[in-house]
């Protein structure tokens, strides 16, 4: 039987099964170049992320520090 065009669809085929099978390798690559971005997107706000609450610790304990050397000189 093979693979047969779907009507009104330059990369999509019918196979043997019935199932519709995507030819387009273009827009496949353009897809997954879309979620890798993403991806590397959401990585980077989620580090950004841990750096400021690291950051905001940071300062924390320095505002600590200078609270306890004011008080040792009074």
């Amino acid at each position: 039987m093979g693979k047969k065009r779907v009507q009104g669809f330059r990369d999509l085929y019918r196979n043997e099964s019935g199932a519709i099978v995507n030819t387009d390798i273009a827009g496949y690559l353009s897809y997954k170049k879309k979620k890798d971005s993403a991806k590397l997107k959401q990585n980077q706000i989620e580090s950004l992320g841990e750096q400021l609450e690291d950051a905001k610790q940071e300062i924390e304990e320095l505002k600590s520090l200078v609270k306890q050397m004011i008080n040792k000189n009074l």
